[in-house]
């Protein structure tokens, strides 16, 4: 099976993302390999949720949960409610996002691969040929088989920070490919820097990801038969 012949889902967890969601739509909306676009809008406060339901797509399903729930927990709601081969993780802040980022990420699932791509935001060329081959996996653009995910999505440790790190633990773990790819010009409003006060939000963003990191380093989790 070939890309083409695939369902490929756009999953979109949001929060307060008013500035950059309608470009990120608007670049998902256009691929031709993008089948279904699920935004979830985790309880914002802005004006994220009005500027979804107001974008015109066929492809477009919007979700809107009145409890933040997280990352984690948002993507999860999704998946309880679609069916798909692969899906496509994108968060919603991104800036300079297009067209040919998605081609790059799903470009690994050409010949039915069964692997996972990864999206590396563009830092520069020292610092993306470190991350490329030795830095952490912590960045929400992957595509990936739908598969994959379902057998991960009930991890005890599935919540907050978890998801990509989970993804790429449980990868590791069972021998699956993660193929690294650098998104040329893509750039990213990291959660802490949202808050005018972000020195606090970050240091704890930092705590809360490598909590979750030691904890899976003493967790067995294999590929289910």
């Amino acid at each position: 099976m070939e890309i083409d012949t695939m369902k490929v889902t756009a999953v979109v967890p949001i929060f307060n993302e008013e500035r950059t969601i309608l470009n990120v739509l608007s670049t998902l909306n256009k691929s031709e390999l993008i089948s279904e676009i699920v935004v979830v809008d985790d309880a914002s406060t802005d004006n994220s949720l009005e500027l979804v339901r107001n974008f015109s797509s066929n492809k477009l399903k919007v979700i809107h949960l009145k409890n933040n729930v997280g990352k984690s927990g948002a993507v999860r709601e999704v998946a309880r409610n679609i069916y798909t081969d692969i899906l496509f993780l994108c968060d919603g802040d991104l800036h300079n996002f297009k067209i040919e980022h998605i081609d790059q990420l799903l470009k690994s699932f050409i010949n039915d691969r069964y692997s996972m791509s990864v999206g590396i935001r563009d830092r520069g060329l020292l610092h993306n040929m470190f991350v490329k081959k030795f830095g952490p996996l912590i960045t929400g653009e992957r595509a990936l088989n739908f598969s994959i995910y379902q057998k991960t999505m009930n991890h005890p440790l599935m919540e907050d920070y978890g998801l990509e790190l989970i993804l790429n633990d449980y990868c590791n773990k069972n021998g699956i490919v993660i193929q690294r790819e650098i998104l040329k010009g893509v750039r990213q409003t990291m959660k802490p820097y949202k808050n005018k006060n972000w020195v606090i939000p970050l240091i704890k963003e930092i705590f809360d990801i490598m909590v979750v990191y030691l904890k899976l380093k003493f967790y067995s989790f294999q590929l289910e038969k």
